[in-house]
Parts: structure tokens; C-alpha cells; sequence
């Protein structure tokens, strides 16, 4: 971005150029609308693990990281645990009632667009994109089991970085509390804007993660700020990569909506296996993307990914995937002409993989690490007992017989099932693998 000149930049464009990107009609992966299936919050991987679905294990680190609903006096680690409770505090904050009177603010949808993108950019948000809050992005039920009705057609969604300073002194596993921050100041930005909206007459709502009516995944990809990824539950942006956390705004205001983009990402993943590779668990899969509840990803093994996230005992929780990602760049000069090569030319797609490893990109920079390695051990503080310090692993092969085990929407735990254990099937889920549909054959089914 230093190469802009920001003093001629409008500030509903944000500090990134992302009106640089190609935009499409419909996203790059295919959706098919009326074929995805509504889920309850009970079906939600981190409120599986803090009901015991997963084990006994999951269940008590699920609840001494501040999972479980009501706690809040164990965490993991204090400077995360400063970071969570605001956000919970904050999140208490994510609703109100609008203004009974409208007021007197431009028809234009575009103008009124621009208006919330550039309140959302003054407030500190690294990205911001508008879309339709389509019926299957929102929660069939909530966690006590009641009906959830769509009840906004838009949303707003911003995405916090990291930062790649603090991305580049971890190794994703470890003891760094940035993930956490940027869950934080996401609802900060959001209940900011969603009060502004309801004081201009409008009602609006935030979603934040801990939270959400909404999935939010889709309504990142529907708001235009990046493609679906290898790494399964994650929608990749061109310029932060996997290296942020994102917040949602649901609202009745008519706004101008952003299109999907297209910067070349299906193909980039389809050759790089980097995250599959360096996954603690072997959660991400090394194969071709399938069609899962009516849309098509490379679908990770929720179960595994989850389970190792609550139990890792080496740091809090688990984002290797997002730091060995090739897309993982800052804005240095290089970064940037490694950024255009792999939008512009397709050709070059391979090399800049092999060079991302050859540079030991994923690696951490102790230079970058600030963070105390602690933890919170029987209401004490203490030294973090172990911190992952793991590298890259180039000459690491795909495993011969890897497999992930997919779980479809009949087999998750219902609404109902609130209070109650839903134990998973792992051999139904890997012969559930064997025979999901692929895109091609969905895409000939529909005509798309």
C-alpha cells in the first residue's frame, strides 16, 4: 500500500486496493442455494467440543479456556484472557433499538454504502465489503434450541489483521495472543457502526464470534473480500491472506452491495498443499474439493481441527494453517510482486509455491516474538510448561492413505440436543468421504 497515494484515495476504498481485483457475478466456488441446509448453533465444532461431543478431554479444556456459557474466571493465558473478557463485555453490547424516525441521509444506495465502508475503515477496519444476508448463512437455532428467523437482508463485514509482524513470530500453535485481538476489536467496530445505523432509523445487529445468528464464512465470500480456500472453513483475502478475523453487521438499510472477486485462488490452492502439509492433525485434505451441504470446498475434518484446537497444550488454540500460508505476506516490495505474479500470471503459480518454501516462509522470526509464553495452571500463573516451536517441513509427502472424516448436516446434533452428548461416528464419517459428489458432476446436475 505505500505505493498509493493516499491523500488522493477515497476513504470508502480503505487502506488496501482491492477495487484492483477482478469482480464476478457469482463467487468461484459453487453455491447452489436452495440445496444448503440451515444448521443450529448446537452443530457449531467449539460448542460440540464444550458439550463433551468430543471426549471428556475437549470438554474440560473447553471449559478452562472460557468456553463454556457463564465462565469466565479460568483462561489459558492472561493476555488472552484480558482480550476475551472485553469481548465478552462487549459482546452484551451487540444490539438496541433503532431510532424511530429515519434520518435525512442520501436515497442512493451507493452513496450510503460508501458512507458505512468508510465509517468502518475511520474506526480501524483492515477491509469492509457489503452483501445480501441470503436465508442459509443464518443459524437454523440458536443455543437454547429456539428457531432463529432471518430477520436482516444485508450485512456489513469488516476483517481485522493480525498483523504480519505478529504473524511472522509465531509458529500458529504457540502461546501468541493476536487471534484473540482481532476477535476483539471486530465487535468493537461492529457495535460502533450497528448503533450508528440504528440511530439513523435503521435496525442492525453485530455478529461477533462469540455471539453470531450468522455463519460468517459466507458472508465474507458473498461480500467480496476473498475466495474460498484449502484450508477448508476459511474464505482466503488477496492481500491479508488467512491473516485475519472477521465481524459481521446484520441491517434492514438498503445498501449498495459488492460483487464476488476472482484473483486466480481455486487454481493457486489446487496446486499448493502447504496447510494440508503442515497441519498438526492432518485435518485439511491433499485432494480435489467436494460438494458439502449445497456448495463447493475443500471440506476440512472439523472434528480433528477442533479437537486439537481446545486440547493443545503447547498454546492457545491452533492457526498453523494461517501462517504457513503462501498468501501469508506483508507489503514489502517483494511481497507485493510476488502478490501481482500470483493473481496476473498464472504460469508462475508453481514456482512462487516451491519459493515460498525455499525462503521458509512459515518459519518463525524471533525478532517479531514479544508475547510472554504463560499460562493459567490451578488459578495460578505460571510458565507456559511447553510452547510449540515447530518449522516447515518441505520434503514432508502427502501420507499414502491420508484421510479426513466429513460429517454431513444429518449427522450433526440437532437443536434439540442442547444439553445432551452427540457422539461422532469417525469410520461413518470417512465412508461419507468416499462418496461426497463432486463439483463437476453438481455443476452438470444444475446446468451451472
Amino acid at each position: 500500500m505505500s505505493l498509493l497515494d493516499k491523500s488522493k484515495r477515497p476513504m470508502h476504498l480503505g487502506p488496501y486496493p482491492l477495487e484492483k481485483i477482478k469482480r464476478v457475478e457469482e463467487p468461484t466456488t459453487l453455491i447452489i442455494d436452495d440445496e444448503v441446509k440451515r444448521v443450529p448453533k448446537r452443530a457449531d465444532g467449539f460448542e460440540r467440543a464444550r458439550l463433551g461431543d468430543f471426549g471428556e478431554r475437549q470438554k474440560k479444556r473447553r471449559e478452562r479456556s472460557g468456553g463454556a456459557r457463564g465462565s469466565g474466571n479460568m483462561r489459558p493465558a492472561p493476555l488472552i484472557g484480558a482480550f476475551r473478557d472485553t469481548l465478552l463485555y462487549l459482546s452484551k453490547k451487540q444490539d438496541g433499538d433503532a431510532n424511530p424516525d429515519k434520518a435525512p441521509i442520501s436515497d442512493d444506495l451507493q452513496t450510503r454504502a460508501d458512507n458505512i465502508k468508510s465509517l468502518c475503515y475511520f474506526l480501524g477496519a483492515d477491509q469492509a465489503g457489503i452483501c445480501e444476508a441470503k436465508p442459509y448463512v443464518w443459524y437454523s437455532h440458536d443455543k437454547d434450541g429456539e428457531p432463529i428467523e432471518p430477520y436482516h437482508k444485508n450485512a456489513i463485514v469488516i476483517l481485522i489483521d493480525h498483523g504480519y509482524g505478529n504473524s511472522e513470530g509465531t509458529v500458529g500453535d504457540d502461546w501468541n495472543p493476536s487471534p484473540m485481538f482481532s476477535y476483539m476489536r471486530g465487535v468493537e467496530i461492529c457495535n460502533i457502526v450497528s448503533t450508528y445505523i440504528r440511530n439513523l432509523g435503521y435496525s442492525a445487529r453485530s455478529h461477533s464470534s462469540v455471539d453470531s445468528d450468522v455463519l460468517q464464512v459466507p458472508l465474507v465470500l458473498a461480500a467480496g473480500l476473498g475466495e474460498m480456500s484449502r484450508i477448508g472453513e476459511l474464505v482466503l483475502n488477496p492481500f491479508l491472506g488467512p491473516r485475519f478475523k472477521c465481524a459481521v453487521i446484520t441491517t434492514d438499510m438498503d445498501l449498495a452491495p459488492d460483487k464476488p472477486i476472482d484473483f486466480g485462488l481455486q487454481d493457486f490452492c489446487e496446486k499448493c498443499q502447504k496447510c494440508a502439509r503442515e497441519c498438526p492433525v492432518g485435518a485439511i485434505p491433499y485432494g480435489p474439493k467436494v460438494m458439502y451441504n449445497g456448495y463447493e470446498t475443500w471440506k476440512q475434518d472439523v472434528a480433528n481441527c477442533t479437537s486439537y484446537r481446545v486440547t493443545n497444550t503447547k498454546g492457545h488454540g491452533c492457526g498453523r494453517c494461517l501462517v504457513v500460508c503462501p498468501w501469508n505476506k506483508g507489503s514489502l516490495l517483494t511481497h507485493r510482486i510476488a502478490r501481482w505474479a500470483a493473481i496476473n500470471l498464472p504460469w508462475s503459480r508453481r514456482a512462487l509455491i516451491w519459493l515460498d518454501d525455499k525462503l521458509k516462509f512459515g518459519d518463525q522470526n524471533p525478532v517479531k516474538k514479544w508475547w510472554f509464553d504463560l499460562e493459567v495452571d490451578e488459578g495460578k500463573i505460571i510458565p507456559a510448561k511447553s510452547t510449540s516451536d515447530r518449522e516447515i517441513n518441505p520434503t514432508k509427502k502427502k501420507p499414502p492413505k491420508h484421510k479426513v472424516a466429513l460429517y454431513t448436516t444429518d449427522m450433526l446434533p440437532t437443536a434439540e440436543m442442547k444439553d445432551a452428548i452427540w457422539p461422532y461416528d469417525r469410520q461413518a464419517g470417512f465412508d461419507v468421504t468416499e462418496n461426497m459428489e463432486t463439483p463437476e458432476a453438481a455443476r452438470a446436475r444444475v446446468g451451472k
